[in-house]
């Protein structure tokens, strides 16, 4: 990398700027960004910067390792303007949510970006928990890859940028560049680093410590209230304890809660020589959980290699293998949920001492009944076993057959198989009699590109350049499960300990898409661009009618401060932006032609009955309509962007600033429609729907001091965006994207802002007073909009600092608006373990409101368990605002004298997630009870966010 001089670029956090510490280290992951820097944009064309007429953003790949974040989805958040990043929790291997600009383009199918990674497209699927309010807590894939492998990421955030990755990047693309082997000439380098990190859950819930279990001030046991007496030292007997205990304060969250642990530890070795290089890696992590018993194992291996075989024709080959295992714990309101059970445990309850078996009889203690399991014994009698294998290949054919023209071909694979096991052993709450499953996701997505491209001059002042090609891509996902609902013997996990078998389930999915593409740009004098660029293409999900279909982009952008005679001192660059394209998303597999299935019929005493539909023998069989009604019309959706931005640097530098305005139309929404089960099917496939999304992307970066010896930048990011539902069917108002089977759920409303928490509310009177009912209760009203769970905006600030060999990084996050149901705190109160219960002792409370005349409510009643049970879900909306001390790094780098074979040692100490500031009690607000599908806005005992101090050590040979 050269030396930092006066002339340097400022380094913006978005648009075409690189994210990163701009230092003079060997290892810094800044590229210094000149005027004339080539960056990747769609399908590996490579362009100048300052000829793109839209926004993207390019992320060190140091940026992302530095404080030991095993999940790359994690390590992209506030790094870009624009991006979201929402996290299940701190479980290990737990899955996240990235969207770009929003998120909110498809109502009900995916709005998550396409990640590929040295120009292969592959799955970031979260086979598991998308919109899931319980089963286990399943990584997004893109967290396979080894964090330690990456050279730099750059972001595609509009449309504009993704036309030529067709309906797969009309979310937006992350493109990943690993490293290579280029180093020393001739000299080989070898690189050794290892981190450790312990984990602490970030916000616990606050407790009161005076009530023990029972209800209306009975001690009892066998219950999940906390409304029995005060614990004053008094004998009762206990069931757990088959004895007279005195009734205590324990702490069952410390109890029961450890410290975690996270290593990771990285080789590598890369190597130019004879027109050559490769670079060769492999890392380890393991990362134990603050939850006891479960833990998350991932090892890479990598080899990228490439060679000029004649002056005329390169080869490079990219090959990697990512292994990953561990026992993951469950997750939401699934019974084994740990977090579930330990959260409202009572702090009368001895959680450790009374143990969680019977040891004469095998079966469970529990404080309570019901299908919620003992903490204890949801980790060590229960499990939820992962372990997948994945292979990410590709071939990169390289044909200079003129100085004008390039051909240039791909062939990349991504193949991975997830082997789950899931056991619940006899007396588990919610499967006493046991359950074990295995099973099995298969997943093989490749893609096959060939590339002609042309550059020539025109004239003197007149540059073309032409891309063409055409590219294939194709999809398999297999699913095999074997169920068993009931064990012959506890505690062995093994299809011979089953004694009931559920039936079998297998499903494949098959998928095409085949694409034409141009992409055509004109360069005159270097500083005026225009950019034309379409596709054509077919996709085997979509009816043969409307299969194909076209779209096109045109962008351009002007240099000005290369076009005039503009002071360099002043305003050092100068770039105005513009671009507009179309995008569209195919639908899922196998909605177009109707499905049925045998058909059968019960008479409420014998179930299964075959005449009239299907005689004994099977010779004559009936069918009847499947769960859905699909649709042989089915059409894609579309997407019509368009943005205009521009970039400004002045002082020598010394300033940056970018800004961004975009606005995207969304129609033809492809929707799964509930309807009546007269029509003979729950669910109908539609076209219908209209969202729209508007929005600003902001940069700035100043650099207040540089110096020979001393560096301080300090970098601003902010996003604001508005959506809205403008259609949704002329059925109905409301689409359903995810939620509980009561209250709340989120939906897409017509004339909201994207995903809006539904539920019950308190009834007002027409100057908004709550009205109260002559028992003194408020009076209540189901399916009211309770608020939008998109953000008014967010941010970040990052700072670094370096004074020789010293640097100091940090970076705080923010977030203001949008809405949060905290269900968490709902069943608190409502168990009465919270803090705020404690106003029981007060007796008895008026509630503010008004009655049905107008007049005050002057009614008094008791605080007690009927009274918390009696508040809407609105009581328990909050506003979404936070602030998070996001990361922190310091180090030392240096080079050892008299060891002339070590480049430099780097010694440091980092921080993740240190500090929350927010008014939403008891909890993470960033965190999701959802997983990673479209509906957020939701936290009940989710897993708690975790708190990170760690130390890396890292040695370049």
């Amino acid at each position: 990398m050269k030396k930092l001089t006066s002339n340097v670029l400022a380094v913006v956090l978005s648009s075409s700027f690189v994210v990163g510490n701009a230092q003079e280290k060997q290892k810094d992951s800044v590229k210094v960004k000149e005027i004339g820097e080539v960056v990747i944009t769609a399908l590996g064309i490579k362009r100048e910067n300052k000829s793109l007429g839209y926004s993207t953003t390019k992320v060190g790949g140091e940026d992302l390792s530095k404080v030991g974040n095993q999940n790359l989805v994690n390590s992209l958040s506030g790094k870009a303007p624009g991006l979201q990043v929402i996290s299940s929790g701190g479980a290990p291997g737990s899955g996240s949510r990235l969207v770009i600009r929003g998120g909110a383009k498809s109502l009900t199918n995916s709005n998550a970006p396409l990640y590929v990674i040295d120009g292969v497209p592959i799955t970031n699927a979260n086979d598991g928990n998308s919109n899931s309010t319980s089963g286990i807590s399943s990584p997004n894939r893109v967290a396979d890859i080894n964090p330690d492998d990456i050279e730099s990421i750059n972001i595609l955030k509009g449309a504009a940028g993704a036309v030529l990755y067709g309906n797969r990047g009309s979310n937006g693309v992350i493109l990943i560049t690993t490293k290579s082997g280029k180093a020393r000439a001739g000299k080989p380098q070898i690189v050794l680093s290892t981190q450790v990190a312990v984990d602490n859950a970030l916000v616990l819930p606050d407790y009161q410590t005076v009530y023990a279990q029972g209800s209306r001030g009975v001690y009892g046991e066998g219950t999940s209230f906390s409304w029995g007496p005060k614990i004053e030292g008094q004998t009762v007997y206990s069931d757990a304890a088959g004895k007279n205990v005195t009734l205590s304060v324990y702490d069952p969250r410390k109890q029961f809660l450890q410290t975690g642990v996270t290593r990771n530890n990285n080789v590598s070795l890369s190597h130019s020589f004879n027109k050559s290089n490769i670079f060769l890696s492999a890392g380890h992590s393991l990362q134990t959980s603050i939850v006891p018993n479960q833990e998350y194992e991932k090892t890479n291996f990598r080899f990228n290699g490439n060679t000029q075989v004649t002056e005329k024709f390169n080869v490079g080959v990219n090959v990697s293998y990512n292994k990953t295992q561990g026992n993951v714990p469950f997750a939401g309101q699934d019974g084994n949920n740990p977090i579930f059970a330990l959260f409202h445990t009572p702090v009368s309850w001895d959680l450790k001492g009374y143990g969680y078996v019977n040891p004469a009889t095998g079966e469970q203690i529990n404080f309570r009944g019901g299908s919620f399991d003992n903490p204890y014994w949801s980790v060590y009698k229960n499990s939820a076993k992962t372990s997948s294998d994945r292979f990410i290949t590709s071939l990169n054919l390289g044909f200079d057959l003129t100085k004008w023209l390039k051909l240039t071909y791909r062939l990349g694979n991504d193949y991975f198989v997830d082997n789950r096991v899931i056991f619940r052993d006899i007396y588990s709450g919610s499967k006493v009699k046991g359950y074990l499953s295995y099973d099995d996701v298969k997943r093989n997505e490749l893609t096959s590109t060939l590339m002609a491209n042309i550059n020539t001059n025109i004239t003197d002042n007149l540059t073309l350049t032409v891309v063409v090609g055409q590219d294939y891509n194709k999809r398999t996902y297999r699913n095999s499960i074997i169920t068993g609902n009931a064990l012959a013997a506890p505690g062995l996990v093994n299809t011979n300990n089953i004694a009931s078998f559920d039936p079998g389930y297998n499903y494949e999915t098959k998928r095409t898409l085949f694409g034409l593409f141009g992409d055509v740009t004109l360069s005159y004098k270097n500083y005026l661009f225009l950019n034309l660029v379409g596709r054509y293409e077919m996709a085997s999900t979509l009816p043969e009618n409307n299969r194909a279909y076209f779209y096109p982009g045109v962008s351009g952008s002007f240099v000005f401060s290369d076009a005039f005679d503009i002071n360099k001192n002043i305003l050092s660059y100068g770039k105005l932006r513009a671009g507009i394209s179309r995008t569209a998303r195919d639908a899922d597999p196998y909605l177009v032609f109707q499905a049925y299935r045998k058909a059968e019929y019960g008479d409420g005493f014998v179930p299964g009955l075959t005449f009239p539909f299907n005689n004994e023998l099977g010779t004559f069989v009936g069918y009847k309509v499947a769960n859905t009604w699909n649709n042989p019309d089915l059409k894609p959706e579309f997407t019509t962007e368009y943005e205009v931005g521009t970039e400004l640097r002045f002082l020598r530098n010394r300033i940056g600033l970018e800004f961004t305005y975009f606005e995207n139309k969304n129609t033809d929404g492809i929707i799964k429609l509930r309807v009546s089960p007269t029509s003979g099917a729950a669910i109908s496939i539609e076209n219908t729907g209209k969202t729209s999304s508007k929005g600003i992307e902001a940069g700035l970066k100043v650099i207040p001091i540089k110096t020979k010896d001393f560096n301080w930048e300090v970098n601003f990011n902010f996003s604001r965006i508005r959506s809205l539902v403008e259609e949704t069917h002329p059925k109905t108002e409301r689409i359903y994207m995810g939620g509980f089977s009561g209250s709340p759920a989120i939906y897409a409303v017509k004339g909201e802002r994207y995903g809006s928490i539904v539920g019950s509310a308190y009834m007002r009177d027409a100057n908004g007073n709550i009205l109260v009912g002559s028992n003194g209760r408020p009076m209540l009203q189901s399916g009211q909009v309770l608020g939008h769970v998109e953000p008014d905006w967010t941010g970040s600030v990052g700072t670094s600092l370096k004074y020789k060999g010293v640097y100091l990084t940090a970076q705080l996050d923010i977030r203001q608006g949008g809405y949060l149901f905290n269900g968490t705190e709902e069943l608190l109160d409502y168990y009465g373990v919270s803090a705020k219960t404690l106003e029981r002792e007060s007796g008895t409370i008026v509630f503010p409101g008004v009655t049905s005349a107008g007049t005050p409510n002057t009614t008094a009643v008791a605080v007690n368990q009927n009274y918390y049970g009696s508040l809407p879900t609105e009581a328990y909306v909050y506003k979404n605002n936070w602030v998070k001390l996001r990361e922190i790094s310091l180090g030392y780098s240096f080079r050892p004298a008299g060891f002339d074979f070590i480049r430099s040692i780097d010694v440091g100490v980092f921080g993740r997630n240190l500090f929350l500031w927010t008014k939403v009690p008891h909890i993470d607000p960033e965190s999701s009870s959802f997983g990673t599908g479209n509906a957020q806005g939701v936290s009940r005992f989710a897993f708690p966010s975790t708190r990170s101090f760690g130390v890396n050590l890292k040695v370049q040979f």
